[in-house]
């Protein structure tokens, strides 16, 4: 099937007219044939042009909404939708243009009504109203016509943006992007007000005015890494008070025999919708890559359709989905690109589907599991492995605790953290290296080097950011981090990862290592930018050199 694929689409350009003419026209003045920040190299044009018009429309309801916060006017719902519109900027697959038409309608209507009381309000009162120049004309809503407009003004901002500031607005968008699909996850676990849903807002609103100055940016940037963090913390702390605290566990990877449902995503309400929707009947649920976590948290132990993780690849999201025999489910903060090889297998929760996916709506599960009762299913049971997911905090803690003492009694000189995001087998040969050569009097807190070192801590824990911020977050309530070296080597880059770099900084740490990431999750030029405004690092082929520089 794979090589059938390939053949088939090999050596052939098979867009629209329009999407080849737009490459060749457009595609080199937007960066097009560069890859984005966010990591989507190949692109619609089509549906790229649409984007740059949903972030117009998006900017100008935010400005208009904040004048209005302004004036004493708040609209919890209307705040939460721009938030979730904001979310979608992270999704990695192709749009249907049809449901991303609908959208922009909403949107734009949604402006021009609080644009419109914001001039109400100033007529009655009397004051002078600041209206924003609109570029997009949206008086006759027409694809061709919307679509040009977004070219032009991708290309307009383009021209008039020095690349540094481009580059910071672009670490802006990747920020809010981050923080909004947290944001989002956050607020399905508490309807009360989250002040950090206003921060997100009010950085976003920058992206207005061009003028601003690189040293200005810098600093919002740096301001936001406290708001970002705190919504990293606060969704976990939700999450422990909903699902129970966090516990170490066996998970199986493979699956039983029988009819099933593949789940991927970061979303643990979306999983827990589909679980309670599919109880009573035979279908086996599985997680995939992130959504391993579930498998930590003691409120998922009382579902018995959740029979495991099922994952071939620690790379490669469409052999995955290819090679499960059953439909696949892609809820909110999916984070990979999507091909078109599984069209009429794919659902998902998110508010627009890709071509070819079905949208669940109202939590309609119905459709996903009659596609599953229909489907092949797995003739036999294959065990693949047994994985280690969550941790003890307990012992953790006590643990960090011993290392604390450690540093405070000068019996170590640097402490070095390997993880965050783990189990990159591209990046073991380093780690390896690592080992080999660490010095005696500095010590290692990983997840991603097994070791019996007595100066190497090793936690066998599937996904782990949680984990290392808290130990982070310990040692810096008793150590200074700005007297005693705390070096982090980031194992793996995917969408969020410039969001944990400012996390780390925020926590106080000023030594942050990257991997070499591909160009489809950071482009080189985006590294290149990082580590000269922003000091980050990034690992070389040398990791014996890389020791003594830390």
């Amino acid at each position: 099937m794979f090589n059938q694929f390939a053949n088939e689409n090999s050596g052939q350009d098979k867009r629209s007219a329009a999407a080849q003419d737009f490459d060749r026209n457009y595609g080199e003045k937007l960066g097009y044939n560069d890859c984005a920040i966010d990591g989507y190299c190949s692109i619609d044009p089509i549906v790229y042009s649409l984007m740059e018009v949903l972030l117009y429309e998006l900017k100008q309801i935010t400005y208009y909404y904040i004048k209005m916060q302004e004036l004493g006017y708040e609209n919890k719902k209307f705040k939460n939708q721009i938030i979730n519109y904001l979310s979608l900027f992270l999704i990695g697959y192709e749009f249907n243009r049809d449901e991303f038409e609908r959208i922009l309608k909403e949107i734009h209507k949604a402006k021009e009504e609080v644009k419109e009381a914001y001039i109400n309000f100033c007529d009655k009162k009397n004051i002078d109203c600041q209206i924003l120049k609109s570029n997009i004309k949206f008086e006759k809503f027409d694809l061709s016509s919307i679509v040009n407009q977004g070219e032009q003004q991708a290309i307009q901002r383009n021209k008039i943006m020095n690349p540094d500031i481009k580059n910071l607005y672009e670490i802006i968008l990747n920020l809010i992007k981050s923080a909004s699909i947290r944001l989002t996850e956050l607020k399905a676990y508490t309807e009360d007000y989250v002040p950090e849903e206003d921060g997100i807002l009010r950085l976003f609103n920058n992206l207005n005015f061009s003028a601003m100055t690189e040293t200005k940016l810098i600093k919002k940037i740096n301001d936001f890494s406290r708001i970002n963090y705190q919504i990293h913390q606060k969704l976990h702390q939700f999450k422990e008070e909903y699902y129970g605290k966090i516990t170490l566990n066996d998970v199986e990877v493979g699956v039983e025999k029988g009819k099933s449902i593949l789940v991927s995503g970061q979303n643990l309400k979306d999983l827990e919708n589909l679980l309670e929707a599919a109880i009573d009947t035979d279908i086996n649920v599985y997680t995939h890559n992130g959504l391993v976590v579930a498998h930590a948290y003691p409120k998922f132990a009382k579902y018995k359709n959740l029979k495991g993780h099922y994952q071939m690849s620690l790379d490669s999201v469409q052999f995955d989905f290819a090679s499960f025999k059953g439909p696949v489910l892609v809820i909110r903060n999916f984070q990979y690109l999507l091909d078109r090889l599984y069209r009429g297998r794919l659902f998902t929760t998110n508010i627009i589907a890709g071509k070819g996916m079905t949208r669940i709506e109202d939590n309609n599960f119905l459709p996903l599991i009659e596609a599953a009762e229909n489907s092949t299913g797995f003739d036999s049971n294959h065990r693949l492995a047994q994985i280690k997911v969550g941790y003890d905090e307990d012992s953790v803690m006590q643990k960090a605790d011993e290392i604390i003492e450690k540093i405070k009694n000068k019996k170590i000189k640097q402490l070095i953290v390997v993880g965050l995001l783990n189990h990159a087998a591209i990046q073991s040969a380093y780690f390896s290296e690592m080992e080999k050569n660490l010095p005696s009097d500095y010590y290692v807190i990983s997840t991603t080097i097994p070791s019996s070192k007595e100066n190497i801590l090793y936690f066998n824990s599937f996904f782990n950011s949680s984990l290392i911020y808290k130990i982070i977050a310990r040692i810096k309530e008793h150590i200074d981090l700005d007297k005693f070296p705390v070096s982090v080597f980031i194992t793996t880059c995917n969408l969020h990862t410039i969001s944990h770099l400012f996390n780390l900084r925020y926590l106080g740490i000023k030594n942050i290592y990257l991997p070499k990431c591909t160009s489809n999750t950071i482009t080189p030029g985006m590294i290149e930018f990082l580590k000269s405004k922003f000091d980050f690092k990034q690992v070389t082929d040398d990791p014996k050199q890389d020791l003594k520089n830390v």
